[in-house]
């Protein structure tokens, strides 16, 4: 399932009195296979330009827009990894996705995170039933 052609929604919410967003994959809310994808990977990165917001300003969003689709077009294309969303947080972008090959996904992350010139960790972790975005999907 590619998220080239998928359906995204947004949401907003508030975390610590800061506003905060998220774009969500729509279109997997009624996946038939979730439990195929079930290692959850979510990856922070911290801006390095941001408002008084603590959200990232327009030459910052763009960048983090650009990083994110280069983890999307490796990890579809070359692995079995579909793309849940992201958030945006105070000083924090978080990406998500879902994988059937938690090792392939970790061993792409771990090089190509190192090239991006910004703070950043990821976890990869079991989650079978997709726990870590249930309350995304209910709100859909």
């Amino acid at each position: 399932m590619k998220s080239e052609n998928a359906t995204y929604t947004g949401f907003e919410f508030d975390v610590d009195g800061f506003r905060a967003n998220a774009i969500i994959n729509a279109d997997l809310k009624n996946l038939p296979n979730k439990s195929d994808f079930a290692h959850s990977i979510f990856i922070e990165i911290e801006p390095d330009g941001v408002d008084e917001n603590g959200v990232p300003n327009e030459p910052e969003y763009d960048y983090l827009i650009e990083v994110e689709k280069k983890m999307i077009e490796y990890l579809e294309d070359q692995t079995q990894t579909v793309h849940v969303g992201h958030t945006t947080l105070y000083r924090k972008r978080e990406i998500i996705f879902y994988t059937h090959e938690p090792e392939k996904a970790e061993g792409f992350l771990n090089y190509f995170l190192s090239t991006i010139e910004r703070q950043n960790s990821f976890e990869v972790e079991e989650d079978p039933e997709w726990e870590s975005v249930a309350a995304f999907y209910e709100l859909l």
